[in-house]
């Protein structure tokens, strides 16, 4: 009776294992979304939008509202990484199921959904002469691209080996 419980809870854990991964397989590469962490007045935390570098401006534009900071009005570029929960929605709902799976099967899943991000901050001032700052979120590998066009664009920037040394010594 117990091997079968226990064969029956690993198949349904294993359907959905497949269908998890079947889920997050369909995720496009092309035009990436990018999550606005915080600091544009306008967008929502956490929004998702495209992040594009053209006609003199960083633009990000949402779904309903869109806002561009002037590339010569940037400071500095700053590139980190973090490791953050994935899957979106279809990932949370998993997640939620895999705390059910029996004999703590579900652990494992919930540690394949982990995937890594970029983080781009760009700091900024306004005409006024305000400082600002704002976070994004960006695919694995994307940042160094976005802060290449920047500064090709005309964006300040530190040399990041200049950053890493400045960060080492405030420790």
């Amino acid at each position: 009776m117990l091997d079968s419980l226990h064969l029956k809870s690993t198949a349904v854990f294993t359907l959905l294992l497949g269908v998890t991964a079947v889920a997050l397989a369909q995720t496009p590469d092309q035009n990436p979304q990018i999550r606005h962490l915080i600091g544009l007045d306008n967008i929502k935390n956490n929004a998702s939008g495209q992040l594009t570098v053209q006609n003199g401006v960083l633009q990000f534009k949402g779904k309903k509202t869109d806002a561009q900071i002037p590339i010569p009005n940037i400071d500095d570029i700053f590139i980190g990484a973090e490791t953050t929960q994935g899957g979106g929605k279809t990932g949370r709902v998993v997640k939620t199921a895999a705390i059910a799976a029996p004999y703590g099967s579900g652990k494992a899943l919930t540690l394949m959904l982990r995937t890594k991000v970029d983080i781009l901050t760009v700091s900024y001032h306004e005409t006024g002469g305000g400082m600002h700052g704002v976070i994004f979120a960006l695919p694995k590998g994307q940042a160094d691209k976005v802060r290449d066009d920047l500064i090709h664009a005309g964006a300040h920037a530190t040399d990041p080996a200049s950053q890493a040394a400045q960060a080492g010594g405030k420790q």
